[in-house]
């Protein structure tokens, strides 16, 4: 995982050789706070941590685009039309080392023809929410490019690698008009 600040210099490369390098779609989160890490990485096997900032959800959003450039970011990198990425705090493809995670939260699904994803809550303590609206337990939902998804307490921002891009070049010093 690197930061977006760690991509700027890719901001010169072409936006084909950018996507082939990051893969189609990129979840970018906020670090995840050290004392969290750790609670996390103790709890192998035990029960999730009841959500607590949920009322905090939209500042802690907003903290996350004012802080853009420090932001971590996690490449998905599906090879086959219906491939499915777990994320939990544990031993899954995408790991969350948050207390209000479950071990196995949501499963993200590629499609292929749509050239994104749908996620699904796996049942979690603390839901899957999508746009500060919970996901509840229904079928896979699509995700669009610009929305922000939570795993529990844990927020991230579902951006297309051409957003990315896009981004970096216009933030970026280096590249070319």
């Amino acid at each position: 995982m690197v930061s977006v600040n760690q991509l700027r210099p890719f901001a010169g490369a072409s936006l084909d050789a950018f996507r082939a390098a990051s893969g189609p779609v990129a979840l970018i989160q906020q670090p995840v706070d050290p004392v969290f890490r750790n609670i996390a990485a103790q709890m192998t096997g035990v029960r999730t941590v009841g959500m607590a900032h949920r009322s905090r959800m939209t500042e802690r959003l907003l903290a996350m685009l004012r802080d853009f450039d420090n932001l971590e970011v996690h490449f998905l990198q599906p090879t086959a039309d219906g491939q499915e990425f777990t994320v939990g705090r544990a031993d899954c493809d995408l790991v969350v080392p948050d207390p209000s995670v479950s071990q196995h939260h949501a499963t993200l699904r590629w499609n292929a023809s749509t050239g994104g994803f749908t996620v699904r809550d796996a049942q979690s303590m603390n839901g899957t929410w999508i746009n500060s609206a919970p996901l509840g337990f229904r079928a896979q939902v699509v995700l669009h490019d610009g929305d922000t998804l939570a795993f529990g307490d844990a927020p991230f921002l579902y951006l297309l690698a051409d957003t990315l891009y896009a981004h970096l070049r216009l933030a970026s010093p280096q590249s070319p008009p």
